[in-house]
């Protein structure tokens, strides 16, 4: 035993040992990965707290924060999602409705190339799998964009 102290330097000093680091909880919700309470140092940034929420969503609007603020203790902040758009989304993006897993997503991708562009959100529900509620579900999630757009 003394020798293990011995090699290790010696016991350590009080004031030698590094201070605890002060925690603090933020509650991290809406279009993140890992919503929910989660613990970050207490000289964290924003940004620091996104990542440790496993990072954004591909429809999550970062331009309502302060990326580089730094977080309170007991904070809940909350990411915002923009719509998706149902005529230029990727199968990845698509399957982040509620309810569009890669299969659906796929076959509104398929609809697009077979059909072309929407023109009403109503359209969706003329895809397999879409029915009057899953479009309940999605309809304030999504939009379209013309051509034009």
């Amino acid at each position: 035993m003394g020798m293990g102290i011995k090699l290790a330097g010696g016991i350590p000093h009080p004031n030698s040992l590094p201070q605890s680091q002060k925690l603090i909880k933020v509650k991290i919700s809406g279009a993140v990965r890992k919503p929910g309470w989660h613990t970050l140092s207490d000289k964290s940034l924003l940004i620091e707290g996104i990542k440790e929420a496993g990072g954004i969503l591909p429809q999550a609007n970062l331009r309502e924060l302060k990326l580089d603020s730094f977080l309170k203790d007991g904070e809940k902040i909350y990411v915002s999602s923009q719509k998706i758009d149902i005529n230029r989304s990727s199968l990845p993006q698509l399957t982040h409705l509620p309810g569009i897993g890669p299969t659906l997503a796929q076959r509104i991708i398929n609809y697009r190339r077979e059909k072309g562009r929407f023109h009403t959100l109503l359209e969706l529900q003329e895809i397999p799998g879409i029915g009057k509620k899953k479009f309940q579900q999605i309809k304030d999630k999504i939009t379209i964009t013309s051509e034009n757009d």
